[in-house]
């Protein structure tokens, strides 16, 4: 067990087993349903418009567009824990005294075990794109139009904002925007008013208004 977290807390093994612990911690809070953290409000929106080229490219090339960003650096950190872990196991320990060597091949692993993660985790999704794919057209952004959802970022403008639509499971995240007639803030109530398919987001008005606007 101590050569396990030795292992554990040396590098390159750190890098994958602190993005492993945050993902393990971020489905252990998503499961409760207490998840509320900012920095998480992360964008994908623009990453996934069809692009040959940088990362809007690699990200089409291996299908991560169709599956939840959240899987996707999950299944990486761990493949890439598994990869680099066993790598310093049985490689990177016999050559630990000496130091240039070890460090310069420990660069080598991080990169290699990086870059076979990702090809593994593009093999491993590809069996459930189809079901992700399906799940996206079944709810369609036109079924939440009119609907009431709970503001679930710290603020919502016209570049940013996230919301909770309630669907009776886990609830769906949903992107949304509004101008500067509302000044919506977490757990606020709002209705999606219309779909924008360029940055696949919900314009939202405050629930008192609509209320008054269907009288």
């Amino acid at each position: 067990m101590e050569l396990f977290f030795a292992i554990f807390f040396s590098f390159p093994v750190i890098i994958f087993s602190t993005l492993l612990t945050l993902c393990v911690l971020y489905w252990l809070v998503a499961a409760v349903g207490i998840l509320h953290i900012d920095c998480l409000d992360i964008d994908f929106d623009g990453i996934d418009a069809p692009s040959s080229t940088g990362l809007g490219g690699l990200l089409l090339k291996f299908g991560f567009n169709e599956v939840p960003m959240t899987l996707i650096i999950t299944l990486i950190s761990l493949l890439g824990w598994i990869l680099s872990y066993l790598s310093t196991r049985y490689v990177l320990i016999h050559i630990f005294d000496m130091s240039w060597l070890y460090y310069l091949s420990s660069v080598t692993v991080f990169i290699a075990s990086f870059i076979v993660a990702t090809y593994l985790t593009a093999w491993l999704i590809k069996p459930i794109r189809p079901f992700f794919n399906k799940l996206g057209s079944e709810n369609s952004h036109r079924t939440f139009l009119g609907q009431a959802v709970i503001i679930r970022s710290s603020i919502v403008n016209e570049q940013k904002g996230e919301a909770i639509y309630e669907d009776g499971g886990a609830g769906l995240i949903l992107q949304v925007r509004s101008d500067d007639r509302y000044q919506f803030k977490r757990g606020d109530k709002a209705i999606l008013l219309r779909y924008d398919s360029l940055s696949n987001s919900y314009e939202v008005i405050n629930e008192s208004d609509f209320m008054e606007n269907v009288k």
